[in-house]
């Protein structure tokens, strides 16, 4: 199960970073690196490895851990920025209040480590030394702040679902409203573990332990799937945009050539176009305009272009039309 959520998650990684945009908010790309690290770590000999190289005293355990909890303080800022486009760029009180609660559970986290007695590493660290107070504290403290911003961002999206109900945001606002109802109850069930765990019930622990696995990988995947869902389709959109647009522009090209034949005064320099992700769109732009322009000085342009030159050109300017009204 873990090699299988960490696998999605990597992949979902992949997908932030080829979809994301010049300036835009780095926070899903954070969010989804760190969470992809920590759930990599947990892969058992993956853990055995990387604790073996920090000293073999589950020094790994913890840096999984605190990596979670950077991951998802980004991935709660990233909802709440999705949510509300006109915070970004200002501190709001959640986030001073978040980050200030991140650094407080890790600082914690770290001294509540060193008091656990974990001389041995293990896959199943919780299952091995979670009956000491200092390992539910532990657990319990980093939970806690999980459920609390996760929370926070449910509350968010639940707010502001107006504004998530067009198109793929749909779909997207349902799975990270789902992950944040999965997230709470993922942290109820950890903080059930840990007290009966401190408590000695041992027999209760085994069904609860089945639902940890399935909350926690469900948990981040629908949340990651979820913000990477929009990125993810507008590149989509963008490469089959500029694809059509290439098409379009070849198609075109011999009616320029009619239209500006005899016209010193028009030439198609494509050299000043920016190279920059739009540049099939300028293009087609300057080209359409070059036409329009020949076609109003020259009266024989008309003529030479012909009937089917006009029904391409007709069709260019509804292509470029409806490119310029799609939202970005």
């Amino acid at each position: 199960m873990e090699i299988i959520a960490a696998g999605l998650m990597v992949t979902l990684t992949l997908i932030v970073i080829a979809s994301r945009g010049q300036g835009k908010d780095t926070s899903i790309l954070w969010a989804s690196v760190l969470i992809s690290v920590s759930m990599v770590l947990n892969i058992n000999p993956v853990y055995l490895l990387a604790d073996g190289w920090v000293g073999g005293r589950n020094y790994a355990d913890l840096g999984a851990n605190l990596l979670l909890l950077a991951g998802v303080y980004f991935l709660a800022r990233a909802i709440h920025r999705a949510a509300q486009p006109a915070s970004y760029g200002r501190k709001s009180s959640y986030d001073v209040s978040a980050k200030a609660g991140l650094v407080g559970t890790a600082i914690s986290a770290i001294i509540l480590f060193v008091l656990i007695d974990a001389p041995v590493t293990s896959t199943s660290f919780m299952r091995d030394y979670g009956g000491q107070w200092a390992a539910a504290l532990y657990s319990a403290g980093q939970y806690l702040y999980i459920g609390a911003v996760m929370a926070a961002a449910g509350w968010t999206c639940l707010r502001f679902r107006k504004a998530w109900t067009t198109g793929i945001y749909t779909v997207a606002f349902a799975l990270v409203g789902v992950g944040c109802l999965s997230a709470v109850l993922f942290v109820v069930d950890v903080l059930v573990l840990d007290a009966l765990h401190v408590l000695g019930k041992v027999e209760a622990l085994s069904a609860l332990s089945g639902i940890y696995a399935v909350l926690n990988s469900a948990t981040f995947l629908f949340l990651c799937t979820g913000m990477a869902l929009p990125p993810a389709s507008r590149k989509v959109t963008a490469i089959y945009e500029t694809a059509r647009t290439s098409s379009v522009l070849a198609g075109l090209e011999p009616v320029w050539g009619q239209a500006v034949a005899g016209n010193a005064g028009l030439t198609l320099d494509l050299g000043v176009v920016p190279k920059r992700q739009d540049r099939r769109r300028s293009e087609l732009h300057r080209m359409i305009v070059e036409i329009q322009d020949s076609l109003a000085r020259d009266p024989e342009a008309r003529d030479r272009i012909g009937a089917e030159g006009l029904g391409k050109l007709a069709s260019a300017s509804d292509h470029l039309e409806r490119l310029s009204w799609r939202p970005r």
